[in-house]
This record gives structure tokens, sequence and C-alpha cells, in this order.
């Protein structure tokens, strides 16, 4: 009897109007909420498993790099400093790789603290990026496809 009439009360609480004027069943509440704060969690978790692989496969990247700028018989000064920028670069990664994959590790519910570590993974993540951009920029114009200037054009 008891059960029944608590499931009464708690019906008729819901029809009721909220102080607000706002209907309670539109309203979030505490359930939508916490299924809401679950999607979230594991959207996040997505993208911080995706920033931890991603970076993995970057840091191959740069190694390849690094590797292939060692193999030039024509070392000059610009591949010496850019096969250091890509190993460099590759260090990013993996600073991003091991923030992030700490993030999926230690996820938990309500926590700031990993998520404004994961959003610096993110962050370190993108910033090895654009650096990764700015070599490959270098890579293009090293050697012999950069403009050589010997004063007969000025």
């Amino acid at each position: 009897m008891k059960k029944m009439s608590r499931k009464i009360i708690g019906a008729m609480n819901i029809s009721k109007q909220t102080a607000d004027g706002e209907d309670p069943i539109d309203s979030p509440k505490a359930e939508h909420s916490s299924i809401d704060a679950f999607y979230q969690r594991m959207f996040d978790r997505d993208i911080y498993l995706h920033v931890s692989e991603v970076s993995v496969a970057m840091i191959g990247v740069c190694l390849t790099g690094v590797s292939i700028l060692n193999v030039d018989e024509d070392v000059n000064s610009l591949n010496t400093y850019l096969d250091d920028l890509l190993a460099i670069d590759s260090f990013i990664f993996l600073i991003a790789y091991l923030m992030a994959y700490w993030v999926v590790r230690v996820m938990t519910k309500g926590n700031r603290n990993v998520r404004r570590v994961g959003n610096i993974a993110n962050a370190i993540f993108l910033i090895g990026m654009v650096f990764m951009a700015i070599i490959c920029i270098g890579v293009v114009f090293q050697g012999d496809y950069a403009p050589k200037l010997d004063g007969s054009e000025l």
C-alpha cells in the first residue's frame, strides 16, 4: 500500500507546475542530466582515444621523416635543422599521446581535472600538427627547390 501511495504522490508532483512556471516534464530532470553527462563522457572519451591513436601515428610519421632526411646524400644545414625539428615534433606528439591516454584511463564521473588535462592534450596535439605543417613547408622548399639568388636576377 505504501508503494502505491508513493507512486500516486510522485505522479501528482510531476503534474504540478514548478515555481518558475515551467513544466517539470519538459525541464531537465536528474535522470536526464545523468544520461546526458554519461553520453558527454563517452563522447569525450572517444575524442581522447582518437587523439591518442593519431598522436602515435604522427610519431611514426615524424620518425619516418627523420630517417628520410638522413638518407639524403646532399646534407645541408636546413636538412639537419628539419630532422631536429621533426624529432622535437615527435616528442610533442608523445606528450599529447601520454596525456590523452591518461585521461582515457582515469576518466571518472564529474572530475574537472581530467577534462582540463584532456583539453590540454588536445591543444598540444593541435600545436604538434601546426608544427608538422610548418616543417613540411620547410621540407618542400629545401635543397633544389629553394630559390637560389645569385644576384643576376636583381
